[in-house]
């Protein structure tokens, strides 16, 4: 019998040591990549497409040094195709995407109005924001803009690389309080916080140790369930229990009093909404009805059908259309487009079957067809297997005058593995 057991803990001994050979192994050959950006990908289509519709964005300084200011700035339309399945922005937080408190958020303004809190966005509306944001650690970031919604989790834009030069050492984020004093935020009250840190851990870890030492759970049930908890009842127990109750009680309440005796003007933490009106609706001639979409799996192209109207005095050109922060363009579109924005996010697989511009008065059935490998890249293509099979999107129009019209399009969408 003891033969046996010592060959069966041989075998398990050498898969182990296989096991962390093998391990080893992998760990020393495989090139493995750090992980970059925030897995924004992962996020289902018809929450990049249908919600939150980004456009105008801009990210600067490319290069920033540690305590030097940056800035990101752009607009958002709430589409009106919002998913059934999403929870609706009645509250609704404007955030900043990064790895890590890498920039300290120094202002948010959402249409020139400060924004520190939640609140109400309006579906079918636009909205401006600008985000300063002041450097803090150096390296290569993905910055994204993004919106917080009650019910729907964190909806990313699109992002760009941030570089920020310099020491983390030298950071400083001095602010003055209401008492007139200035602290720096990055090193206020630290020793403070390391005290408590060890107090409350050097307590657990004696609640904890204390009834380790004690039988432990299956000598504790076996009593339980044949004498009942009488005999574990240990007088000594109950004592001890009182004291640690007591003396956490007396470090909270001791805690608080002297928080308050040496800070004594405090500001609560905000429980209200803000209510930021949205942009004025801008003039748009143009009416424009989706009337059929299909989705060419083997090709990477979305094929739109719409009929467009243009009731303006100006002829109208299509130049653009963006979705999920994809910005598909022909070569009207890339006469206006900024090149600063981040180059894998742009396509120029953008072609209408009628490149001619439509006449004031014409009502013309465009056939627009969005190609390109980002839709497979930005894992888009797989709207095909969301609940609802729908695509959203923003089309950029221009007038002769190079005034341009945002117009935000959506339809069912159809798969199909043969050009129709």
């Amino acid at each position: 019998m003891k033969i046996k057991n010592i060959f069966k803990l041989g075998v398990l001994g050498l898969y182990g040591a296989a096991y962390g050979v093998a391990t080893l192994a992998l760990t020393v050959a495989l090139d493995v990549s750090p992980v970059a950006a925030h897995g924004e990908r992962s996020q289902e289509p018809f929450l990049r497409m249908r919600t939150i519709q980004w456009y105008d964005m801009k990210w600067g300084p490319e290069t920033t040094k540690v305590n030097d200011i940056a800035t990101m700035t752009g607009k958002f339309h709430l589409a009106e195709d919002w998913p059934r399945a999403v929870g609706k922005p009645e509250r609704a937080f404007f955030n900043v995407g990064s790895p890590s408190p890498v920039f300290v958020r120094l202002s948010t303004k959402l249409n020139g109005e400060p924004t520190f809190i939640s609140g109400p966005l309006v579906i079918g509306r636009d909205y401006e924001f600008e985000v300063r944001l002041k450097a803090r650690i150096p390296g290569r970031h993905h910055m994204h803009a993004m919106v917080n919604v009650k019910d729907a989790g964190p909806i990313a834009g699109p992002a760009a690389w941030m570089n920020v030069t310099g020491s983390w050492d030298d950071f400083t984020n001095p602010i003055k309080t209401l008492t007139g004093e200035t602290i720096d935020t990055e090193t206020f009250n630290f020793a403070n916080g390391i005290f408590w840190h060890l107090l409350w851990g050097a307590l657990g870890i004696f609640w904890i140790g204390y009834f380790v030492a004690r039988p432990m759970f299956l000598p504790r049930s076996r009593v339980l369930l044949a004498h009942g908890d009488e005999l574990l009842l240990d007088p000594m127990d109950k004592k001890v229990g009182m004291a640690v109750a007591i003396l956490t009680c007396a470090l909270v309440w001791g805690g608080y009093r002297y928080t308050e005796s040496t800070h004594p003007y405090t500001i609560p933490i905000q429980a209200g909404e803000s209510k930021v009106a949205p942009m004025p609706i801008a003039p748009n001639p143009l009416a424009i009805k989706v009337t059929w979409a299909n989705y060419d799996v083997p090709g990477r192209a979305l094929r739109v059908t719409m009929d467009i109207t243009n009731n303006g005095d100006s002829s109208i050109g299509i130049g653009e259309f963006t979705t999920a922060g994809v910005r598909f363009v022909n070569p009207l579109g890339q006469e206006y487009l900024d090149p600063n924005y981040p180059r894998e996010l742009v396509a120029t697989g953008l072609t209408l079957d009628d490149e001619s511009r439509i006449e004031p008065g014409e009502t013309r059935e465009v056939n627009l067809e969005a190609k390109d490998a980002l839709w497979e890249v930005q894992r888009l293509m797989a709207l095909l297997g969301d609940p609802e099979s729908r695509f959203g999107g923003l089309l950029m129009t221009w007038d002769e005058e190079g005034n341009r019209y945002v117009n935000s399009i959506a339809g069912a969408v159809i798969p199909v593995f043969t050009k129709l």
